[in-house]
């Protein structure tokens, strides 16, 4: 007797995970403050998020909003790689390794990303 395996789960093709902003105080001293002393954790976000963007192939990603404000800021794909390049560098500076890594490793993925991007545009 033959046993059929079962039928797989079609993979919903939207994107079901969210990725975190940072909240940030309004008031400039206080951001000052709270991003100097939060600065490794905030690096980490940023990561996460410019991962997020892209592997699910984004032109963009929210990185920061204000405590009681509308106000977002948007990090544009272009921009990824000074952002990240930046991260590398503080990271390096602080003897952060684990982290220089991961954005060598981002680096890459955004330079991969960006050739198909840019190859798909010529034609």
């Amino acid at each position: 007797m033959i046993k059929k395996t079962p039928k797989k789960k079609k993979s919903n093709s939207k994107v079901t995970v969210k990725h975190e902003v940072v909240e940030l105080p309004s008031n400039n001293k206080e951001m000052e403050d709270y991003v100097l002393s939060n600065r490794l954790e905030i690096n980490e976000k940023i990561l996460d998020n410019i991962e997020f963007a892209l592997k699910n192939k984004l032109g963009g990603v929210e990185m920061f909003c204000f405590k009681n404000s509308n106000f977002v800021v948007v990090l544009n794909r272009r921009d990824f790689k000074e952002s990240l390049q930046n991260i590398y560098e503080f990271s390096m500076s602080n003897e952060k390794f684990e982290v220089c890594i991961r954005v060598k490793n981002l680096i890459d993925l955004a330079d991969k990303f960006g050739f198909i991007y840019n190859y798909k545009t010529k034609k």
